[in-house]
């Protein structure tokens, strides 16, 4: 492939051939492009900064300054001098959707670009994280996405079946159940995050309706009823960590992955970093998405960062030729090669070092999957709305609530639900 610098040294190579040695000295003046980011396991802070010298040494005319900010104030700074109109970076994360607004639209420039076209990206990542409203805010940066991770060793132990890709929800907690042992404190597996996520798609459930006008009839609907029925019957098979089984050991500084990294998890529903700290414990898993509902469109919980360009910068084209550098081929393959980004481009994840082990195959089986953020993205009011209907996931989770009773508290959630989704329409504007 010929990459982009490769192509400016030829250009400038010819220029000179056609030009008397010493009649003319081509000076240019040098652009500097402001950048934020974050350090990640992912990407070092010293894997970027290696980046940026590589990038800066190729394109003399284009010099980018880098600025690493703590993950937990980047989303402070950001939101301040946007709302300022000045002072923003020329090129950074677009992590925060109320950002879009503020994010240059790249669709002339990659239409014009020989080098970068959206079918290089996962289909699903470019249409969740790149697309808004029609227009192109940014560049899938890198991609994840939950699944779930089992010890081998465990199962082994305990004579129970390796998990199969086509599993579903009925076999989740059954096996579960079978690898729960109370004599050594372990758990066959853990709990969702929260509701409408994977295994709610999976059921056909979505809190509202697509034009998001109406609770009534989804909220609360056979599909919404069947996944908290199945959270119930996983909540009360009692294989999984209660909320104050979780309290507790937070206290102590153990979540999930050090829960399943100590064995004391059998299953857990964790992400590709994750993972990567799982074999460099020697851990022996293996790796399967969420369970499956027979006869429904299978989701995934999956995610990735959107790099835009400001859509104030003073220096567009230069702001974009490093963006389609650092988010390119070129820049995701070295973030893989340096560190241990999982990229965004399938070509370029294909060379990944491990792309031959079982579990990452399972892992890139699980990035073609449909996304829940595909609707996720394209409601704003979904995370106003399952706040004001907590009280069901609550109430199931805490087990003061009977099965039968699961259909009465979500309709008695309607209304407070659609007052959310109002005042939610009515503050964005529809």
């Amino acid at each position: 492939m010929w990459y982009r610098s490769r192509k400016i040294s030829l250009v400038l190579f010819a220029l000179l051939m056609l030009i008397p040695f010493g009649a003319v000295t081509l000076a240019q003046d040098v652009v500097t492009i402001e950048w934020w980011t974050v350090n990640s396991e992912e990407y070092s802070e010293e894997v970027q900064r290696a980046l940026v010298e590589q990038f800066n040494a190729e394109h003399p005319n284009i010099q980018v300054n880098i600025t690493v900010l703590p993950e937990s104030g980047f989303t402070e700074r950001m939101t301040a001098t946007l709302g300022a109109g000045s002072g923003a970076p020329d090129v950074a994360f677009f992590w925060d959707n109320n950002w879009f607004p503020q994010a240059l639209d790249l669709t002339s420039y990659i239409e014009a670009d020989p080098d970068l076209d959206p079918s290089m990206y996962f289909e699903g990542f470019w249409n969740t994280r790149a697309v808004w409203q029609d227009k192109v805010v940014g560049l899938p940066l890198g991609v994840g996405a939950n699944f779930v991770m089992y010890n081998k060793d465990v199962f082994d132990e305990m004579g129970v079946a390796y998990p199969s890709p086509d599993w579903t929800t009925e076999d989740y907690i059954a096996t579960a159940t079978a690898l729960t042992d109370p004599d050594q404190r372990r758990w066959g597996g853990d709990r969702p995050r929260g509701p409408f996520r994977a295994i709610w798609r999976n059921y056909g459930a979505f809190p509202y309706s697509d034009d998001s006008t109406t609770i009534d009839g989804y909220l609360n609907s056979d599909a919404a009823v069947a996944s908290y029925t199945w959270l119930w019957d996983l909540v009360a098979s009692g294989a999984t960590p209660t909320p104050a089984d979780i309290e507790i050991l937070g206290t102590e500084g153990t979540g999930p992955i050090d829960l399943f990294l100590a064995g004391r998890l059998a299953m857990a529903t964790l992400n590709q970093g994750h993972m990567l700290t799982a074999i460099e414990s020697g851990v022996n898993f293996g790796i399967v998405p969420e369970p499956q509902v027979v006869g429904n469109e299978r989701y995934v919980n999956a995610f990735s960062l959107t790099a835009s360009i400001w859509a104030g910068t003073a220096h567009p084209a230069e702001a974009y030729e490093w963006l389609s550098y650092w988010v390119g081929p070129e820049g995701q393959r070295f973030l893989m090669d340096n560190g241990h980004l999982f990229p965004s481009l399938p070509d370029v994840l294909a060379d990944h070092a491990n792309a031959d082990k079982d579990y990452v195959q399972a892992f890139f089986a699980v990035l073609e999957l449909r996304q829940v953020a595909e609707w996720v993205n394209a409601h704003p009011c979904n995370g106003t709305v399952l706040r004001a209907a907590v009280d069901a996931w609550d109430l199931v989770n805490l087990g003061e609530i009977g099965r039968d009773d699961i259909k009465a508290t979500l309709d008695s959630l309607v209304d407070p639900a659609q007052q959310a989704l109002d005042e939610c329409v009515a503050r964005l504007g529809a």
